[in-house]
């Protein structure tokens, strides 16, 4: 091992600028648990002091490395994902997170665990107080998911049944704010500090160790990162470095011609371009027959008159009341360069454009109807063929009917996970993704985060538009696709949510991520759990493993929804097979519970 070390070691001394923060807080984990193997090899080699950084960054390279000898053995495991060993391996940020069934897990308890005492009480009054939070936390708001709990409500239940140093456990963990309320204990915000002593006298200040569980990829891919610190000001520098990239490369196909009065405007200084304007947004509309003269009609035009929603749409040609529900949409012939076939898709049109017009330091919006210059620009998109790679894997790995959020009418022609984007966004998304990718530094997995914490909800063929009265937002909990549907500038996205990332939350380092069923948890030994706090899932309330597939398409990492435990008729997953799936979760809480 010296002498792989010792090789590593000269390969790697560039690294040590990049993030020494948070290697350290990750190899202080190691260091706890292999102290003499360190020790023993760093004399052996006579490491430098100003080469001791180094040393110890490559030697938890080496002890942490995620190799498929590990999926071998997990692979047997309830809920290992869908996905190459690559494509895992590469996801993960071992021994922190891993997006299989973590093999590392059983260390940590070592390392951090208590040893179960018969004699000891462990039982606990009862918390029965009401408990409100308000949800404007920084590291709760940073991204949108399901049935998400705030960490300031959870906290009040960790500080009552738990004392520092122990092991709490969540089995439907989704973004990770069970682990974010245990570290939370160790550096409470001063003022909430104060709310929670005059709430709660005696309570114990400290971290507590958190094991976080999700049958999801993408939940337990956001709980890591939510649960993990950043250099925020490195991380912004990179993240704004890429805009610029993919600004470069995709600017021209946001671009329109400035329109006042029905006139182009022209630069004044006697060049005679065009004034251009960066697109916002792109308003769609779909169209549909008539069901009395056959006549297309464009939705847009029969619903939206004189800038108002009209409540008695009439065709405009045979004059007679329309009834939406009794209305046909038109389908058009597209040829599909990924599928190398053509396929039929509901025919969309653009009916207003959202610009922005910059003077000097002074930048104003406006709005116009779609000219020549747009829709040219718009059928040039569509004929040319995107370089870069993007999911184009079957919705649900079936196709059409992929499940019980599948719809007749609004997905007609949606079969596959690229059908959910317009071919603009399609390609600037597939480019940053690869920019993301390709950039290999500390900040990747936080990177790919931050666009997926607006892709697909507010970036794809899901984001409705709203009439100015609020944000244009997808539907919650489902995949509809609404009839006027909008295109945003995934830049502009990507620049505000940015925004909301640079928060810095310090992570202690005293939790672990792992991808698998709560039905069968091998890595955690009998009565070595001080605590549980869980929300598991309600029934048919939400069908998780579907509304988490274009996400963790663009992963390559995916739900395998066997013992998802949730009532889906697709998955023939009724009241009885949902009751045993709870059931053997519950069964083994207790088994590992103290």
């Amino acid at each position: 091992m010296a002498q792989e070390i010792k090789s590593a070691s000269q390969n790697s001394r560039n690294k040590r600028e990049l993030g020494v923060q948070h290697l350290r807080s990750l190899v202080r984990f190691r260091k706890k648990i292999y102290p003499s193997k360190i020790q023993r090899n760093y004399k052996s080699l006579r490491v430098s002091p100003d080469e001791k950084q180094n040393f110890i960054f490559t030697v938890f390279e080496l002890m942490t490395t995620l190799s498929k000898q590990d999926l071998d053995k997990q692979r047997s495991i309830p809920g290992f994902p869908i996905g190459s060993d690559e494509d895992i391996i590469a996801l993960s940020d071992p021994p922190h997170y891993t997006a299989c069934p973590n093999p590392f897990i059983d260390d940590f308890i070592k390392q951090n665990g208590s040893q179960y005492d018969q004699k000891s009480d462990y039982s606990a009054t009862p918390y029965a107080k009401d408990v409100t939070s308000d949800k404007h936390d920084a590291v709760y708001n940073i991204i949108s998911h399901h049935t998400k709990v705030p960490p300031k409500a959870i906290i009040r239940y960790i500080l009552h049944y738990t004392k520092p140093g122990d092991l709490i456990y969540d089995g439907f963990c989704g973004t990770g704010m069970t682990g974010v309320a245990a570290q939370m204990c160790q550096n409470p915000e001063p003022e909430f500090k104060k709310i929670i002593e005059n709430e709660m006298p005696g309570i114990k200040w400290g971290a507590r160790n958190a094991i976080l569980c999700d049958i999801s990829p993408i939940a337990t891919f956001i709980a890591h990162n939510l649960n993990n610190s950043i250099n925020k000001d490195e991380f912004e520098k990179q993240a704004k470095q890429i805009l610029e990239q993919v600004e470069q490369e995709y600017g021209w196909m946001y671009q329109t011609q400035h329109v006042e009065d029905g006139q182009i405007q022209y630069d004044t200084d006697g060049s005679k371009k065009p004034v251009m304007g960066k697109i916002n947004y792109t308003v769609w509309s779909d169209v549909f027959l008539c069901p009395n003269c056959t006549q297309e009609l464009v939705f847009w035009d029969i619903m939206y008159i004189n800038n108002e929603l009209v409540n008695q749409p009439k065709c405009p040609s045979c004059n007679i009341n329309l009834k939406i529900l009794d209305m046909e949409h038109v389908q058009v012939s597209k040829y599909d360069h990924i599928l190398n076939h053509n396929t039929k898709q509901i025919k969309k049109i653009p009916v207003l454009i959202n610009y922005t017009v910059n003077r000097g330091r002074k930048s104003a919006r406006f709005n116009k109807k779609p000219d020549q210059f747009d829709l040219e620009l718009i059928k040039k998109i569509d004929n040319t063929k995107i370089k870069d790679w993007y999911p184009s894997n079957p919705m649900m790995n079936k196709g059409e009917r992929w499940g019980d959020t599948w719809r007749s009418g609004v997905h007609a022609g949606i079969t596959h996970v690229h059908h959910f984007y317009t071919k603009r966004n399609l390609s600037l998304l597939s480019f940053l993704h690869k920019t993301i990718k390709r950039n290999g530094s500390l900040f990747h997995l936080r990177l790919l985060l931050l666009k997926n914490s607006f892709d697909p909800g507010f970036v794809s063929k899901l984001t409705r538009y709203n009439f100015c009265k609020r944000g244009n937002s997808p539907l919650s909990g489902t995949l509809y696709v609404p009839s006027f549907q909008v295109e945003r500038l995934p830049n502009e996205v990507f620049k505000n949510k940015l925004k909301d990332f640079l928060f810095q939350f310090n992570s202690t380092y005293d939790y672990f991520v792992t991808t698998q069923s709560s039905t069968h948890i091998p890595q955690i030994p009998n009565n070595s759990i001080d605590y549980i706090f869980t929300d598991p899932p309600f029934g048919d309330n939400l069908m998780y493993s579907e509304l988490n597939f274009i996400q963790e398409s663009w992963l390559k990492v995916i739900t395998n929804n066997k013992d998802e435990a949730i009532m889906n008729d697709t998955q023939k997953k009724e009241l009885a097979e949902y009751q045993k799936l709870m059931t053997d979760c519950f069964t083994e809480n207790h088994r590992i519970l103290k």
